[in-house]
């Protein structure tokens, strides 16, 4: 039998690949003609456009965090960095289709599917780390022990916890290398081939 997390992950994985290969097809049912794919037409740069302004959304709230460190921002920033954190770069996915012919925006592709998918990991991690310290604390106070035990008990938890944000190790580097290629991608799409 599958835990909750497996199912929770499977769920996820299941959702993320459906979505994505959702997005292909569309981006296939809009190519005209196989000489002419959709990635080259003047809608689909509208629509890569479109793309780049949610992603661009999606570094306000960590510019916020960044500019003032000890002042809490309300969770709707943290919505917004989350909902266009993922419709970004669905609507990328439609601009670009499954056409790999180039290695920067190739790149920068895979580069945002391991950005996104670091995003959401570093959100399940986070999440069940503040459950589970919930959780624990509840339960010491229904047992009835003092807060200042229940502090010192928790005290490993909430290390452990400061631990999980540790992957943004990984997920911060891959925003400014996802940043440096899609900079690449436009500079060379509009070199190369006009707007």
């Amino acid at each position: 039998m599958m835990s909750t997390l497996s199912r929770r992950t499977a769920l996820v994985f299941g959702l993320v690949s459906l979505t994505i290969i959702s997005a292909l097809l569309l981006e296939f049912f809009l190519s005209t003609t196989p000489s002419r794919p959709f990635g080259h037409t003047q809608m689909a740069h509208l629509i890569g456009w479109i793309g780049l302004g949610l992603i661009g959304l999606t570094f306000v709230y960590p510019l916020k965090r960044w500019r003032h460190p000890n002042q809490v921002w309300p969770k709707r920033w943290l919505h917004v960095h989350m909902v266009s954190g993922v419709l970004g770069p669905l609507v990328i996915f439609v601009h670009s289709g499954a056409h790999f012919h180039a290695w920067v925006p190739f790149l920068a592709l895979v580069t945002m599917v391991f950005l996104v998918m670091s995003g959401i990991v570093g959100q399940a991690l986070h999440y069940l780390a503040f459950r589970m310290l919930y959780e624990r604390r509840h339960q010491m106070a229904f047992e009835g022990m003092t807060e200042d035990a229940i502090e010192a008990r928790l005290h490993d938890l909430v290390l452990e916890e400061e631990a999980l944000r540790w992957w943004r190790c990984l997920h911060n580097p891959l925003a400014w290398s996802f940043v440096a290629l899609v900079l690449l991608h436009i500079g060379g799409a509009v070199f190369f081939g006009g707007l």
